[in-house]
């Protein structure tokens, strides 16, 4: 397992960026989605669960109601015959005082009001009152169901002790058409309302009353309500006895309900709340049950645990869509977020690729300020500074090789030329022309110090020795006056410098300065040490140049106008670009002069011992 594990975490770590964006994405958002799904779906499911407990609990209501409506009508004929003095005084004479009359029900009581009753009650099919004292039972029938005649036998009948026992309530009783207990002939299911009738003080039964109502009547009742085709509605009676059952109820299902509700059926009809309605759950249906006590009925609907298992997979069917568009909908947002992401990680790993094939001139767009921005102004600030840094060794490298190259070309056979200038001066001097000695010994002198063997390198002192020397020889070329100063502190003379750093701005100030004047000229080398670096000023009163031509000396040229340019441009442009390579931007080059008045050149470099 933990070497799983490894492998998932080495797998994940090797995902492109783009996807690894999209995976963490998914990551985070797949739990809370999951959360949320759950939460909503309990949510969902508590309000269902609720509305549908209101939804059975009301239907059950609905059904008592119902019936308590239908059943009103039993009731008032029932308590119209309990309550009627011309009914009690026949029920309490004896039969005798009315033998030979068959009308006696029709004279002595108002029962003719009960069949006016019924010409509008078309639920109620029978009433029929069997007298204790022997008379003929009062009957009306609308089915053309036969009664029995004798009060012996109904006597014996189940349903008489039940009835006695609730003295004076009205008890329920399914009556299936045909030969059943009142009747000698039902024609049609009936429910049957018993109540025996007493005497004042409820000491004295005086007979039997028994009014039935078809039972189609309670059927439709309970169907109109019935919401599931494989629901069911039972209607018990007090003892949770069956009475009838509507809709998809099977044995099974009211053996249950028979077993479950006994006990809370006893505690529904003692409950101070009597129309209260509850849940009460079998193995494998919820049962909602209600009690009539107007009627002494127990109204259960019956409805299978699967329909409720199919509410809550409804329930969760919302939820679980709404997950699923959100993480299909997720993919392309992320995608978008992860592909803005990954673009600039892509630009900037292009970049670098090709920085490392040799391009340094590599520089990426920074388009934020965050940790990409970061990384790609510093990836942009390496490439520049290698750039930089290579471009300046390079070059310098190559400037170093091409002087090197110059010394070794100027090295050709050196001592020849120093042993040919030696024998001039020696002959110079045997005839007695110490002047041109002089000048052939300066010559001479300044050919070493030029090939100073390839250095590109030298100390301030021995550049200032170059410089002597090339002056010695310029003042033999001119006849007129020619004078130089050379006033360099003697605390720099160590230092180094780049060879040929101030000679060609001293030869420039001679070979234009000097050539087109004809009275004496002046030069001036000064040399000082200032916060860290060392500041050489050349100066001279020779011819000058405008300072435009002055300030043209130091700008940049393309290469192909160096030809069409004086020499002494071209060894300035040489010495800038030296200072570049060496000093960066730490060096200052001022070139200042005036027509007719002469030229002054002012350089500022760093001291390196």
């Amino acid at each position: 397992m933990k070497k799983r594990t490894c492998f998932q975490t080495i797998k994940y770590r090797n995902l492109r960026m783009k996807n690894k964006i999209i995976v963490s994405i998914y990551l985070i958002l797949l739990p809370i989605l999951l959360i949320g799904t759950g939460i909503i779906y309990i949510w969902i499911y508590h309000n269902t669960m609720r509305d549908e407990l209101t939804t059975y609990q009301r239907f059950v209501q609905t059904i008592s109601e119902n019936i308590d409506y239908m059943q009103q009508d039993v009731l008032d004929i029932s308590d119209y015959f309990a309550v009627n003095a011309g009914i009690h005084q026949l029920l309490l004479n004896e039969k005798e005082k009315y033998q030979g009359d068959g009308l006696f029900w029709t004279k002595n009581t108002p029962v003719s009001f009960v069949s006016d009753i019924l010409a509008i009650k078309s639920q109620i099919k029978t009433v029929i009152l069997y007298p204790e004292n022997g008379l003929s039972p009062f009957y009306i029938s609308r089915d053309a169901s036969v009664h029995n005649t004798h009060i012996e036998h109904i006597r014996e009948l189940p349903f008489y002790e039940e009835a006695a026992a609730a003295m004076g309530d009205i008890i329920w009783k399914r009556v299936k058409s045909g030969n059943q207990d009142i009747f000698l002939y039902n024609k049609s299911d009936k429910m049957v309302a018993y109540r025996i009738l007493f005497d004042m003080a409820k000491r004295r039964r005086l007979g039997v009353l028994a009014i039935g109502i078809e039972v189609s009547r309670y059927d439709t009742i309970c169907s109109n309500v019935i919401k599931y085709p494989n629901e069911g509605v039972v209607i018990m009676d007090s003892l949770g006895q069956v009475l009838l059952s509507s809709g998809q109820v099977n044995e099974d299902s009211l053996e249950e309900l028979s077993s479950v509700t006994a006990q809370k059926l006893k505690e529904l009809q003692t409950s101070s709340n009597t129309d209260e309605s509850v849940r009460l759950s079998s193995q494998s249906s919820y049962l909602f049950a209600a009690p009539n006590s107007k009627d002494n009925m127990i109204i259960c609907y019956v409805s299978p645990k699967e329909n409720w298992r199919m509410h809550t997979q409804a329930d969760l069917l919302l939820p679980a869509t709404m997950m699923i568009l959100l993480l299909v909908m997720a993919w392309p947002l992320s995608s978008i977020i992860s592909g803005s992401l990954s673009r600039s990680v892509k630009t900037l790993l292009a970049s670098m690729e090709r920085f490392q094939n040799g391009d340094f001139s590599q520089q990426v767009e920074v388009v934020g300020l965050d940790e990409i921005g970061e990384l790609s102004m510093g990836f942009n600030h390496m490439a520049a500074e290698t750039k930089r840094l290579i471009d300046r060794n390079y070059v310098m490298a190559l400037k170093e090789r091409e002087i090197e190259l110059n010394a070794l070309q100027a090295q050709i056979n050196p001592h020849f030329l120093y042993n040919v200038l030696d024998s001039l001066y020696w002959e110079a001097i045997d005839a007695g022309s110490e002047k041109l000695g002089e000048d052939i010994l300066a010559l001479s002198e300044l050919f070493r110090l030029l090939l100073s063997q390839g250095e590109s390198e030298i100390t301030v002192g021995r550049e200032m020795d170059l410089i002597t020397r090339y002056l010695q020889i310029q003042r033999m070329r001119f006849s007129r006056s020619f004078f130089y100063k050379i006033d360099v502190e003697e605390q720099i003379m160590q230092y180094k410098i780049s060879k040929l750093l101030l000679q060609p701005f001293v030869e420039n100030a001679i070979v234009h300065g000097f050539e087109q004047k004809q009275e004496s000229s002046y030069v001036h080398i000064s040399g000082v040490e200032k916060d860290g670096t060392m500041e050489f000023i050349i100066e001279d009163d020779g011819a000058g140049m405008d300072q435009e031509e002055a300030d043209l000396l130091l700008e940049e040229m393309a290469p192909d106008h160096y030809p069409n340019l004086r020499i002494g441009h071209y060894a300035i442009r040489n010495i800038k670009e030296r200072l570049t390579l060496r000093y960066g931007e730490n060096y200052q080059l001022k070139i200042t002069s005036q027509k007719g008045k002469g030229t002054k050149v002012w350089i500022v470099i760093p001291i390196i011992h």
